[in-house]
């Protein structure tokens, strides 16, 4: 029995929330900002779990009203509000040759993948583990969890492995990528860098700001939450048609959220920073739940292997890029700004790309960044599919 009784809703509402919002302050402060906030937020969970301070999320003998509340509707409710800026027509007309760039380095990811699967063994579900790398190296944190919950995987010891070892490698490949352009040998493989990337896009320019008020609060909440419903009851009719140990409803709730960010862009423009925060916030007290359903003992055990699995699949997305730069006249920045939107996403690709004096590669770096949240599911649960 846990020292917090799963009857006790509110203290035990307050500890997840308080873990997820811990992990959120951790990365905006100097010494911890190094370190995933997902990653300290699951591994407090895990610890509060297996020393029974909170109820074990994936124990079948009880049922935890809180956390059956945040895995059935937080999801569901987060996927369309972080998919919300999604507007595949503007990351085309403006993603320019980053957008061809960042689809080499995806294709590069996905052979990795299957490279990955055939060198290193992680037992019955290495399919799946191989599905949710891929769509968090395509894409993001997102991707990971939906893939994941898709395939019934989310509470598999391996699933907080790749999560751990996610924050390790990533963050080492990225410093890698800061480091290319100043080795010289590696210039032959690209071509010059570009001067009309120095300068501010006019995207850049003109780009709107629009803050965060209640009413797009209540707005976006609405929004989402049909999304999820409609989505739902798309499952069910389809459950009806094929029998499938597939979660359909996170499938149906991404495709739908990604038609109605395509078909209304300009409605939905000023909601993209209030929705995306909110389903952000959402996704860290999901991850929350997830980690107090997390043995660490078996994620670390676990970890050397999955760490290899991530090294194979991150320096073949890198060796296929950076081989077929010259042939389609990548420069060096294209290639490392367009690697980082895969492997880390937009909020590292953006800032990399100003860092390194690249101003007009700003814009298109969060928008493939951006094409990879749309993209990451699907391509993670196709490879989890095929290899399972």
């Amino acid at each position: 029995m846990s020292i917090i009784s799963p009857e006790n809703n509110l203290l035990l509402l307050s500890v997840v929330v308080g873990a997820a919002t811990l992990g959120i302050w951790s990365e905006y402060k100097k010494w911890t900002g190094q370190v995933s906030g997902i990653l300290i937020t699951m591994i407090l969970m895990s610890v509060l779990s297996m020393t029974g301070v909170v109820p074990l999320a994936s124990d079948p003998k009880q049922k935890v009203a809180v956390y059956e509340l945040v895995l059935n509707y937080f999801i569901p409710i987060s996927i369309p509000m972080m998919l919300m800026g999604s507007n595949i027509t503007r990351i085309i007309r403006e993603g320019g040759r980053l957008l061809f760039a960042f689809l080499v380095g995806a294709l590069g990811v996905i052979l990795g993948s299957f490279l990955a699967f055939f060198l290193i063994d992680l037992g019955p579900d290495s399919g799946n583990a191989a599905g949710v790398i891929s769509a968090t190296l395509i894409g993001g944190s997102m991707n990971f969890v939906a893939t994941g919950e898709i395939m019934n995987f989310s509470t598999h010891p391996l699933f907080s492995a790749t999560l751990a070892v996610d924050n390790f490698a990533a963050n080492a490949y990225i410093l890698l990528m800061f480091a290319i352009p100043s080795m010289r040998f590696m210039a032959r493989f690209f071509v010059q860098p570009k001067v009309e990337n120095r300068g501010n896009s006019e995207s850049e320019q003109n780009n709107e700001k629009y803050p965060i008020t209640m009413e797009r609060i209540a707005i976006s909440v609405l929004i989402a939450v049909v999304i999820a419903a409609a989505g739902g009851l798309i499952s069910d009719l389809i459950q009806k048609i094929y029998s499938t140990r597939m979660s359909m409803s996170i499938l149906m709730i991404t495709i739908l959220s990604v038609l109605i960010a395509n078909l209304l862009p300009k409605r939905l423009k000023k909601l993209e920073d209030t929705a995306f925060s909110i389903g952000l916030w959402m996704m860290y007290i999901f991850l929350a739940v997830i980690g107090a359903s997390t043995n660490l003992a078996d994620m670390l055990k676990v970890g050397p292997a999955v760490l290899g699995f991530y090294l194979i699949i991150m320096f073949f997305h890198f060796i296929f890029l950076v081989s077929l730069s010259k042939l389609f006249k990548f420069d060096v920045y294209e290639a490392i700004i367009s690697s980082a939107a895969n492997i880390m996403g937009p909020s590292v690709a953006a800032p990399m790309a100003a860092s390194l004096g690249q101003k007009k590669l700003i814009t298109p770096a969060i928008l493939v960044g951006i094409l990879g949240y749309v993209i990451g599911t699907f391509i993670g649960v196709s490879i989890a599919m095929t290899l399972s």
